[in-house]
């Protein structure tokens, strides 16, 4: 058994030797610079008490899984800041400055009716509200873009652009039953007429129909 001990320390001290040689003073530079850097970091964990603090916090994320979706939103957030153009950052700044703007001009101009309106609104905003809209999102959202791609909000504009014009164009009625009467008897305006009855009756069907389901 010594004989073992002191073979093993031969061969030891022949390597520790070996090692010594084969070491350059840059691989020593940087050997001792990585010593003082993990002290360092030893030394602020131990000042910042985070082996004790938030080590253990760090693991509860992990094991949660909150710890990945937080790594998932810095890929997204990262993704969309790739990519984001210059002439978007300057439309998004805009806007903010905008918005600040109003908020500005709205506190400003507060009385307490702003102050009032928002307690009134968080009252009445409960949980099973909020649940309920959050349910409904995805079919408004479904509405909008079908009601967008068939180009009812065009028309829209459109037709309020072209009425202002037409309004400022058009003279005032006589008032009375004749002018009432003038009016009926117009084709376009019995066809705006046709067209709201028509309306009120399709929302009347799917009031009946809602209800009897």
């Amino acid at each position: 058994m010594p004989t073992e001990n002191a073979n093993t320390a031969d061969v030891a001290g022949i390597l520790i030797g070996a090692g010594f040689e084969t070491l350059t003073d840059e691989m020593v530079g940087r050997l001792a610079q990585a010593a003082s850097q993990g002290l360092d970091v030893l030394d602020d964990l131990q000042r910042h008490r985070i082996s004790s603090e938030v080590l253990p916090t760090l693991g509860e994320l992990a094991a949660s899984g909150d710890l990945a979706r937080l790594a998932r939103l810095a890929r997204l957030v990262g993704a969309a800041e790739d990519a984001l153009t210059d002439e978007m950052v300057g439309r998004l700044a805009g806007l903010a400055s905008r918005t600040m703007s109003i908020l500005d001009h709205v506190s400003c101009a507060d009385d307490g009716r702003y102050a009032r309106i928002w307690e009134r609104l968080t009252e009445r905003l409960t949980p099973a509200l909020v649940d309920r809209i959050l349910k409904a999102l995805p079919a408004l959202l479904d509405l909008f873009e079908r009601v967008a791609a068939s180009g009812l909000f065009t028309d829209f504009a459109d037709g309020i652009e072209g009425l202002q014009g037409e309004l400022a164009k058009a003279p005032r009625p006589s008032g009375g039953l004749a002018g009432l009467w003038a009016l009926l008897k117009d084709a376009d305006n019995q066809r705006v007429l046709q067209a709201l009855l028509l309306y009120g009756r399709r929302v009347f069907k799917t009031e009946n129909a809602g209800a009897s389901r």
